[in-house]
């Protein structure tokens, strides 16, 4: 399709100037240049999805890549916090030009506070999990105090985030961490001293409340208060619906990989409030399809969810019991950061940002990866 494109989009001019492509008659992407572009984007995740996979043979590895993970997380999480303190009105607390209106959705790196949202979402698992690893084991005094402090920072950075999808998420991801953790948290629970649980819970709420003060968390409280006249008037319902118009222009093979921004605009005419230029659909799955087709997007669902099946069949069969400690932890993890994502990409466009696409290729590394695990 990239290869055998038809047209490039001029923006200059808003049309789509046409190419002589190496076979005419047979399908091709309306715009090279965004095609091509995407493509060695998509091949070079892919390419990390092997390293990785490939990696998670050794233990050594994987707690390298764990560690990785979950301090680059931690370092988004507390940027974001030092700019709410700050009142940083841009990110990098760079001045605006004269004229120039403030960014007011920024967290952190990112400018649109759902895809930090997401982000975070990735993360946390890793931060959470680090945290009960090095808590729940004797020595490691360093790394437990900092695993701790993360993990910390880390679920307050989620919640002062404005984005409400991303805070429910997350509440799933700490709901369901805790259920998969219960036995061991309560075994270690019952040799520990009163007086030790009563202390780490003083010493946690005092840093969670020094913390959600400056976070400003009533930004937050007050979207949700909103949640009810925003939702039903937001315009990402009725770009959903126009995409949905357009799928079967689309056919088996879409537009072209990448070409969403460019192709949209002749689709997107049902109703004002929808107008504008929408550089990416709050639906991955349905800009998905308008760009890979249905035939690309069932691969595209193939390797996502299929690397989620691997996942959980390696955890649930009968030779899982035989796996160390350390993979399991860290393999349950990647299935809930990639099940998070999986609902976040329904109403946001998380998949479509490249820091969120490298996440998600090193967890689908670990999860694919898991399936030679057992013949080691």
């Amino acid at each position: 399709m990239a290869l055998n494109a038809h047209g490039f989009w001029d923006a200059d001019y808003g049309i789509f100037l046409p190419l002589r492509s190496p076979f005419p008659n047979a399908p091709g992407s309306i715009d090279r240049a965004l095609s091509i572009a995407m493509m060695w984007r998509v091949t070079t995740l892919l390419g990390g999805v092997w390293v990785v996979a490939d990696l998670m043979c050794d233990e050594r590895w994987l707690l390298r890549i764990w560690w990785a993970l979950a301090l680059a997380g931690s370092s988004i999480a507390l940027l974001g916090l030092l700019q709410k303190a700050t009142g940083a009105t841009t990110t990098f607390w760079q001045e605006t030009y004269p004229g120039e209106a403030a960014v007011g959705t920024f967290f952190a790196t990112f400018y649109y506070h759902g895809n930090a949202g997401a982000f975070l979402n990735l993360a946390l698992p890793a931060i959470l999990g680090l945290a009960f690893r090095y808590a729940s084991r004797p020595g490691h005094p360093v790394a437990r105090a900092l695993w701790i402090t993360l993990s910390l920072i880390a679920i307050v950075a989620v919640f002062s985030d404005t984005s409400r999808m991303g805070q429910l998420i997350a509440v799933f991801i700490m709901l369901g961490l805790l259920i998969l953790s219960a036995g061991k948290i309560f075994r270690h629970a019952q040799h520990l001293e009163w007086k030790t649980i009563c202390l780490a819970l003083l010493i946690g709420t005092v840093a969670i409340w020094a913390v959600t003060r400056v976070s400003h968390l009533d930004r937050s409280l007050e979207r949700w208060d909103r949640t009810e006249n925003t939702v039903s008037k937001d315009a990402r319902w009725l770009v959903d619906e126009a995409a949905i118009h357009a799928l079967p222009a689309a056919g088996l093979l879409g537009f072209g990989p990448g070409t969403f921004s460019s192709v949209f605009p002749y689709f997107n005419r049902l109703e004002g409030r929808a107008a504008g230029e929408w550089f990416f659909l709050h639906n991955d799955y349905l800009q998905t399809l308008l760009e890979w087709g249905w035939l690309g997007g069932l691969l595209i669902f193939c390797l996502f969810f299929g690397g989620v099946f691997v996942a959980l069949r390696g955890l649930t069969n009968a030779e899982a019991i035989a796996l160390s400690s350390r993979r399991r932890q860290f393999l349950g993890l990647a299935v809930v950061a990639l099940v998070g994502l999986g609902l976040h990409a329904a109403v946001d466009f998380p998949l479509q940002i490249s820091s969120i696409q490298l996440y998600a290729a090193i967890y689908l590394g670990v999860c694919w990866g898991s399936g030679s695990w057992r013949r080691l």
